[in-house]
Parts: C-alpha cells; structure tokens; sequence
C-alpha cells in the first residue's frame, strides 16, 4: 500500500510516479480519460492545477485520497484550497 511518504513532492516527479503507479496497475492517463468521456488532455490539465474531477479520478485509481497525491491544493481541514475566480 502506498503512503504519501512516498509520493514524490517535486511536481514533475511527481507526475512521473503517478503514471508509473497507473502503468503498474495496467491503466493509464489515456485509459482514465477514455473511461471518463473526455480527451486525454483534460488528463494533463490536473498536472498545472486543480481539477477535482481528474484528481479523484486518478487518486480513486491509485487508491489514495486526492490530498494525498496534491497535498498543496488542500488545507489543514481537509478541504480544497483552490482559488475562487470573483464573477465580475
């Protein structure tokens, strides 16, 4: 079982790892964005920021939490810190 000691921190190896860990279990970004109705680049969009969706849909396939694998996009609570865009 993986334990977030073991998710690297810096995000590029960070990105390589869940791949890795995807590949390991036989899927892939390719094969979640598929299950999930979108393109394959909507997979690469949770890489450069938050994307609840592909978050959970990645973290659900590793068997870990969301705040496990992106702890930086979530505070002490337990709740997302995502920015908030103002409606104008």
């Amino acid at each position: 079982m993986t334990t977030s000691n073991e998710i690297p921190k810096d995000s590029e190896l960070r990105w390589e790892w869940i791949k890795f860990q995807l590949r390991a279990r036989d899927t892939s970004l390719s094969k979640l964005a598929k299950a999930l109705g979108v393109e394959r680049n909507a997979m690469n969009n949770v890489k450069r920021g938050p994307y609840p969706r592909m978050e959970r849909a990645i973290a659900l396939a590793l068997k870990l939490e969301p705040e496990d694998i992106w702890p930086e996009r979530w505070g002490n609570d337990g709740q997302p810190s995502r920015p908030r865009n103002p409606k104008p």
